[in-house]
């Protein structure tokens, strides 16, 4: 399973995550905002941007570790972040596949 690298190349793809015993699926912005209406209450993150925003944050700070998001584009920066979060094992990426 390829855990780092160029995130552009992987854009059109779907992922497929696993977060303790739930699998998720779909294109990285669409996990995300799957993750952002199942955890919190909307009003905490009213966009997928500010939660983002919010794991980015929480993993430098619990991790110690620096994490690079792409400029600009939701896709890449969820997909950067899921790298990111499986990298410390809080995910696991189970499969990336092209969009159809």
């Amino acid at each position: 399973m390829r855990m780092r690298g160029n995130c552009a190349e992987m854009k059109n793809t779907k992922m497929k995550i696993q977060i303790d015993e739930d699998i998720y699926t779909g294109s990285a912005v669409e996990i995300m905002e799957q993750l952002r209406q199942r955890v919190f209450d909307t009003g905490d993150f009213p966009d997928v941007e500010t939660y983002i925003w919010y794991l980015h944050q929480n993993y430098e700070r619990m991790s110690g570790l620096r994490c690079t998001l792409p400029k600009g584009d939701l896709e890449l920066q969820s997909r950067a972040m899921f790298y990111s979060l499986a990298e410390i094992g809080a995910l696991q990426l189970l499969e990336e596949e092209e969009n159809e």
